[in-house]
């Protein structure tokens, strides 16, 4: 749900850029989603229990969550989310980038993800984003009517 944040970031810009399709948002919005589901998919390939499963003096400040811990969905869906609307808007891609960060570092701080659970989420999310930016953007060159066709 924190990484909807960036998503509205993304929206936010866009208005404010005066885009006439939101593609900050778009993208960001899809790259959480996939990465989302990317990240629930490999939680039940590598089954990997939380900590405080595994070593009793891991004592989580929040609730357990049921799912496996490889990889952090959190940190998934932050940095896919951020990356996706860094790709749009430059100038907010460090911010969001440390935004996400932050968010997927909490998990561990909380408890309930090891490092390693966050930063093969940050890496599954980025990679998702670059894919997801990837297509759109050959999407867009092959709609655009090359200069040899004009004549």
């Amino acid at each position: 749900m924190k990484s909807l944040v960036i998503v509205g970031i993304g929206l936010v810009a866009d208005l404010a850029s005066r885009r006439r399709f939101p593609l900050g948002a778009v993208l960001g919005g899809v790259s959480y989603v996939v990465a989302a589901v990317l990240a629930d998919v490999l939680k039940d390939v590598f089954d990997r229990p939380r900590p405080s499963l595994v070593d009793p003096n891991v004592h989580p400040l929040i609730q357990v969550p049921s799912s496996a811990a490889m990889p952090s969905g959190h940190a998934a869906g932050a940095f896919a989310a951020a990356v996706a609307v860094g790709l749009v808007h430059p100038r907010l891609r460090w911010p969001l980038i440390v935004l996400a960060a932050l968010i997927a570092l909490s998990r561990v701080w909380l408890g309930v993800h090891y490092l390693s659970d966050v930063l093969v989420g940050a890496a599954l999310g980025t990679a998702v984003a670059l894919t997801v930016y990837g297509l759109v953007e050959l999407l867009r060159s092959r709609s655009r009517p090359s200069p040899s066709s004009s004549r």
